[in-house]
């Protein structure tokens, strides 16, 4: 499907479905986008509290358009519609029978037990789900706005061992976690499924719309089901840990997808890409360290070795002297260069997209 927003979309097109064959066409994916300068923001105004906005149409509508009609998409970057809820991290908890609310900062999501309770089952999944007909509410009036000048994006969320970290405590998590290790495991996988039947539902309902690509919070572009995997609570525990709670959690998900990547949010993670590289069905790594991490260099044999492993490698830039190290020390195959920072002119981006090409020849 072509976007009104995308120039030259087919060639994108086929640069990602060389990218998830862990190839390319010469050169390495680019995710790098500008503001648009001719568009004034519209301001959201609204007596909601922040927590209403999450399922409210308006602001999703008003969220979206600024994003769009504000933005230049260039190189690689595909204009996508993305609906965030909770700060893309509460679906699994709530569908869980668990809720959450907003710091008083509205940054971060404090999680809350709420219905959820860990002796329990977790609740069968059905499209009569107070939050699958809030959000499809939201769907519709963002898929009215958006038509053919975008993507629209599946729902995201986090894993489910995580969400359970969230609504229990690490205190109680980490003892059950020795204590009641078939009763994790067993709510883990029940959640996970839960949250695959409710993607599942919202995926059939985006390509009978007209849609049926997906592209996470990671601005890939994906020709079927993808999903950003990840298990943000796992650098709190050891290797054996991670390889006994969060790998069969990762190839329930992975082994639904048609491509999925692994969200290495710290470099704590870099100790699991053995067990990651191990997992058929995982299609690659999303480096995403901390945000007080100073650049790529010192991380370089990491993401070789995620090369190396024969993963595809998605790499957040802070800077373009990173991209370049990154393109000419990985080479262009498998390789996506994300620039997390909107460039200021659609000429600052088409020079930084220029050097990293030129890093590959």
């Amino acid at each position: 499907m072509g976007y009104a927003l995308k120039k030259r979309g087919k060639e994108c097109i086929e640069r990602h479905r060389a990218f998830w064959e862990n190839d390319s066409i010469g050169v390495p994916l680019v995710f790098a986008i500008a503001e648009n300068p001719e568009f004034i923001p519209k301001p959201w105004v609204s007596q909601k509290t922040r927590k209403e906005w999450d399922l409210f149409p308006d602001w999703h509508v008003n969220r979206v358009n600024n994003y769009l009609n504000g933005t230049c998409f260039l190189a690689d970057a595909i204009p996508v519609a993305s609906l965030t809820v909770g700060l893309d991290i509460t679906n699994t908890a709530v569908l869980a029978g668990g809720d959450y609310d907003y710091s008083s900062t509205q940054n971060f999501i404090d999680f809350k037990s709420g219905g959820f309770k860990l002796d329990n089952p977790i609740p069968l999944f059905t499209p009569n789900n107070a939050l699958v007909k809030d959000l499809e509410c939201c769907y519709d009036k963002v898929i009215h706005t958006v038509k053919d000048r975008a993507m629209v994006n599946t729902p995201t969320t986090l894993d489910a061992l995580s969400s359970i970290y969230g609504m229990c405590g690490s205190k109680t998590l980490l003892t059950d976690l020795v204590c009641k290790k078939k009763l994790i495991k067993k709510r883990v996988e029940e959640m996970t499924e839960v949250y695959l039947q409710f993607y599942d539902y919202f995926y059939a309902y985006l390509k009978e719309k007209g849609y049926g690509e997906s592209a996470s919070w990671f601005q890939v572009f994906a020709e079927g089901k993808f999903e950003s995997v990840r298990c943000d609570f796992s650098v709190m525990i050891s290797e054996d840990m991670f390889k006994e709670f969060v790998i069969p959690e990762l190839v329930q998900v992975c082994d639904h997808m048609d491509y999925s990547m692994f969200n290495m949010c710290s470099v704590k993670h870099a100790r699991f890409v053995d067990a990651l590289a191990d997992i058929q069905s995982l299609t690659g790594i999303f480096w995403n360290p901390e945000p007080y991490i100073e650049g790529v260099k010192d991380y370089l044999h990491v993401l070789k070795k995620i090369k190396k492993r024969g993963l595809c490698l998605e790499v957040v830039c802070h800077s373009v002297e990173d991209a370049v190290i990154v393109a000419r020390e990985l080479g262009p195959d498998g390789l996506y260069v994300f620039f997390e920072k909107k460039f200021n002119t659609c000429v600052q981006a088409q020079e930084a997209i220029d050097k990293v090409y030129g890093a590959c020849r």
